[in-house]
């Protein structure tokens, strides 16, 4: 027997009759990495702690901030192992180990074994020409010993066919996939020149692509299983909610299984069970006892299922919640942007005249092809390592391209890039202490079998 319980998010609880372990589980309420956490779980959900069972492990497949949640961790007995990988930055194991977990490198094609069930890590590249700060990302294949079936996800990378066919080399017959909806509607930003349209439709289109590649390369899944997407903002953002959100599971699905009649496709709400036996899914379980999803009429609207009043995409607040900068932190911030500046350069030497940031007082928009605009405090605590880039995303910033379908402007690539945790990990490491110092006395709630 083999069931998977979907946590919230991206998160899983994998279970056979004498093991259990989980992945990327957010265990609590709210998650981020900036200095207020304003992201929560959606939908939310309902914990029963007293009733969540006892786990053999857990596994982390990359550092982001939905993935490796410090107060979530802090709800773990610390004789749990965690397994993360091996090219994790030094300040993701070091906060563990501070933690007092014992932790265990992951690499790519090397199985690890919880009691009867079977985990692979697969190598994977979270890298794309606006996204460069993950490249150490792991898809992953489970599977129980006995047979009785198996789950893969891509988490939160590009399906490829060489992926599948290290699943099929596992297993030569598809049971249940997870698979990523990381579409985001950006249509009702109104004020931006660069809107996307129809993205229930790209994100439909791009699960459709998918499909086809899966059933080519390895077989037709039992279910797919539609997962992330499962946050809203809240407090000085809650605006956002109904200006960029994430494309619905649920309507996804529906046109999928229109389409494809005869096949499976759930999108996922904590709580939801999969058992599978014989290599087949067997049944479906809406909830558990340690773990059901709030009554729909609690949950906060978000998407164009309502509105909110303060919608003025020009006004908004610093991440770092200072709105004033003292004069010495001016210097502080000229230096940061001049280092920044020298990673933007790819040659061996870095000079200042060919790449630089200076000053100007004309209107930035009117002068310049491409740009963005954010609060000084943000960028100085990004530039110093105290906030990751994130931090500037989602309603923390205004971007302008005149040009954008002809000319690359990418400063959050970049940003991402110069701020990478395997580049600054003593700046990580200070941001994970941070996280860990709120949470250091939360008592364990799940305990290790």
């Amino acid at each position: 027997m083999l069931s998977t319980t979907f946590l919230g998010h991206q998160g899983w609880l994998f279970q056979s009759k004498s093991s259990c372990f989980l992945v990327d589980p957010l265990l609590c309420e709210e998650f981020g990495q900036a200095h207020a956490l304003e992201y929560r779980v959606y939908p939310p959900r309902v914990f029963s702690f007293e009733h969540f069972p006892k786990v053999d492990g857990v596994v982390l497949t990359h550092e982001h901030d939905d993935h490796f949640d410090i107060p979530s961790l802090a709800r773990l007995e610390r004789t749990i192992p965690i397994f993360l990988s091996a090219r994790s930055s030094t300040a993701a194991q070091q906060i563990l180990r501070e933690m007092g977990f014992t932790v265990h490198p992951l690499v790519p094609g090397k199985s690890v074994r919880f009691g009867d069930l079977e985990f692979t890590p697969f190598c994977g590249a979270h890298t794309s020409i606006s996204n460069g700060d993950e490249w150490d990302t792991l898809p992953f294949f489970v599977r129980d010993v006995g047979g009785s079936g198996n789950f893969f996800s891509m988490v939160d990378i590009t399906l490829t066919e060489q992926h599948l066919k290290w699943a099929r080399a596992k297993d030569p017959r598809p049971v249940v996939l997870g698979w990523t909806n990381n579409t985001l509607d950006w249509s009702h930003m109104s004020d931006f020149a660069d809107q996307r349209k129809g993205a229930t439709q790209e994100c439909f289109i791009k699960m459709g692509v998918d499909r086809k590649l899966i059933i080519g390369v390895w077989g037709t899944p039992a279910a797919t299983l539609t997962c992330a997407g499962g946050f809203t903002f809240y407090g000085g953002r809650t605006w956002l909610n109904h200006r960029v959100f994430c494309v619905d599971n649920a309507a996804v699905c529906q046109m999928m299984s229109r389409l494809y009649p005869k096949e499976q496709f759930h999108a996922t709400r904590p709580g939801q069970t999969f058992l599978m036996e014989g290599h087949r899914l067997k049944r479906v379980f809406d909830d558990t006892p340690f773990l059901t999803t709030a009554p729909p009429e609690t949950w906060p609207a978000r998407g164009s299922n309502g509105k909110h009043e303060a919608t003025d995409i020009l006004d908004y607040a610093p991440a770092t919640g200072r709105t004033e900068m003292e004069s010495a932190e001016y210097a502080a911030l000229e230096q940061g942007l001049q280092e920044f500046a020298g990673s933007l350069v790819s040659g061996t030497e870095y000079v200042s005249s060919a790449c630089a940031f200076v000053r100007g007082t004309a209107n930035a928009e009117e002068t310049y092809l491409a740009g963005i605009e954010c609060w000084a405090t943000d960028l100085l605590a990004i530039l110093k390592g105290e906030l990751g880039p994130i931090a500037l995303s989602f309603g923390r910033a205004r971007l302008w391209n005149a040009l954008s379908d002809q000319f690359l402007f990418d400063v959050f690539g970049d940003l991402y890039r110069m701020s990478h945790p395997l580049r600054r990990p003593a700046e990580y490491l200070r941001t994970y202490q941070r996280l860990w110092t709120k949470s250091a006395n939360t008592a364990p709630t799940i305990f290790h079998q």
